[in-house]
């Protein structure tokens, strides 16, 4: 009897390639299968009968899978390598702020949007945020004052990646202590040394910034005023003073009363007392004040503002 089928048998052939090769890559071993399952798609059309060549032929089925795992690798491949420049990118751009910005908290979170390693190649970030417990901030004047803002929000806009790192818009948010508010204002007025600032009543917004309460005690007399803040014309910050008491009674705001005037006890010839902005960069300026039990809430925006400079 023939054994026309054993000696043609597409198995047979295709298990003697695949136990000659077992440890071939990966596209090798397709392409050896593909030239194997081609010689037998062909001796199946010229051996088989013309009833079973319209079903389906499982070599190209087969080939065609293999083709679309090897497609299906390729891309996994190309996107973990483009996941990992997209972290290692960003792992330097967080650098690279923290180096503009040395007064920033270490556990300070830093923010991009958008896919950064193409932003990265334009030479800028089209926007970053920053939200940090503590910011410090140092004037480069002759004066080094510094501030340490505490709770901050920043968001900044269209940032170069080169030095002084300049940006397009800046707006940005944090608390002065009530301690470092005492110091600055002891700072541009001598005279108000050993007075106690404190908030009153908490503002809710810049129309109603709240109210602080200002306490010293002068040859064993007991004194107290209430100080509104707002913002001056060239971003310094303004204390008014609406009342006074000594005593517990009402003495008023008023100078030229003498010394029945609290604020002539401690030396002021104005109801005003102004800190100047003096420790903000060039093109930051202060848009609100109000009050919080923490300190006073500034909120500042700018233009064209180098992080280098902060």
């Amino acid at each position: 009897m023939s054994h026309r089928g054993d000696t043609n048998s597409p198995r047979g052939s295709g298990g003697t390639a695949e136990e000659a090769s077992p440890d071939r890559a990966f596209l090798d071993e397709v392409l050896v299968d593909d030239a194997a399952e081609g010689d037998f798609s062909e001796n199946e059309v010229s051996g088989g009968d013309s009833s079973q060549s319209d079903r389906p032929r499982p070599a190209r089925r087969r080939r065609a899978r293999r083709w679309v795992v090897v497609l299906v690798v390729l891309v996994v491949i190309l996107s973990a390598g483009a996941v990992g420049m997209e972290y290692l990118v960003r792992g330097q751009v967080d650098a690279a702020v923290r180096s503009a910005l040395p007064g920033l908290s270490e556990d300070a979170r830093i923010a991009t949007k958008g896919i950064v390693l193409r932003q990265v190649v334009g030479g800028s970030l089209d926007s970053l945020s920053v939200d940090s417990p503590s910011l410090k901030i140092t004037s480069k004047g002759q004066s080094g004052t510094s501030v340490t803002l505490s709770d901050v929000d920043v968001d900044l806009s269209r940032i170069s990646l080169h030095k002084p790192y300049p940006t397009d818009a800046v707006t940005a948010s944090g608390t002065i202590s009530w301690e470092q508010v005492t110091a600055l204002a002891a700072t541009s007025h001598p005279k108000l040394k050993g007075v106690t600032l404190q908030a009153q009543r908490a503002g809710t917004s810049a129309q109603d910034p709240g109210v602080i309460q200002a306490s010293t005690s002068l040859l064993g007399v007991s004194g107290e005023a209430e100080i509104v803040p707002s913002l001056g014309a060239d971003g310094s910050l303004v204390l008014t003073i609406t009342s006074s008491r000594m005593g517990g009674k009402d003495v008023g705001v008023d100078v030229a009363t003498g010394d029945s005037s609290m604020l002539s006890y401690v030396g002021l010839d104005s109801s005003q007392i102004a800190i100047p902005a003096s420790s903000l960069p060039p093109g930051l300026r202060p848009t609100s004040v109000i009050v919080t039990n923490d300190g006073l809430r500034l909120s500042l925006a700018g233009n064209r503002v180098n992080l280098g400079q902060l």
